[in-house]
């Protein structure tokens, strides 16, 4: 039980940095002029795309991941 909240928490956490990298450059990109924009070779309408394709989606972290360990304290008597 407690493998799969860790495994929840981790998926959690990975896709909301996921996610505000891909807004933070959302918001770096929409910053720019359209002259800018068309200096580096992309239009206004592809900065959606773009965003989402330069960050890799996070892989989804499972339950079985997370592996049983020993507590130190209790090596001896377990």
């Amino acid at each position: 039980m407690i493998n799969k909240i860790r495994a929840f928490v981790a998926n959690v956490k990975a896709a909301l940095e996921y996610r505000s990298a891909v807004n933070e450059t959302i918001k770096e990109l929409s910053r720019l002029t359209n002259h800018e924009l068309n200096d580096i070779g992309i239009s206004r309408g592809e900065i959606y795309s773009i965003a989402h394709h330069s960050h890799t989606k996070p892989t989804k972290v499972k339950a079985d991941d997370y592996r049983a360990t020993a507590n130190d304290n209790l090596k001896g008597f377990v």
